[in-house]
């Protein structure tokens, strides 16, 4: 299966609005579409955000968490992210 689409998304201390953030993203999509990733980079957050990107994880087989052990930033985590992805378009 060729991926088409990798959204990635950076996260830090996010728990706030994260899940509305992910529902809609999977609102968006079909079910039937077996061409879209979710890469979610969790930056060392000090919060419940890693706990609601696992929730996720464990549901969807095509979200996948990159979990920073320290801090590095949104550009560096989004890189960490593009370096991992699949899809044709990010």
């Amino acid at each position: 299966m060729t991926i088409k689409l990798s959204i990635i998304i950076p996260i830090y201390n996010s728990q706030k609005y994260l899940k509305n953030c992910l529902d809609s993203i999977l609102n968006q999509i079909s079910r039937k579409q077996k061409d879209i990733e979710i890469i979610l980079v969790n930056d060392a957050s000090n919060d419940n955000s890693k706990k609601i990107c696992t929730t996720y994880t464990n549901k969807f087989n095509f979200i996948d968490l990159i979990d920073n052990k320290k801090n590095l930033g949104v550009s560096l985590s989004r890189n960490k992210g593009i370096k991992k992805s699949k899809g044709k378009y990010l």
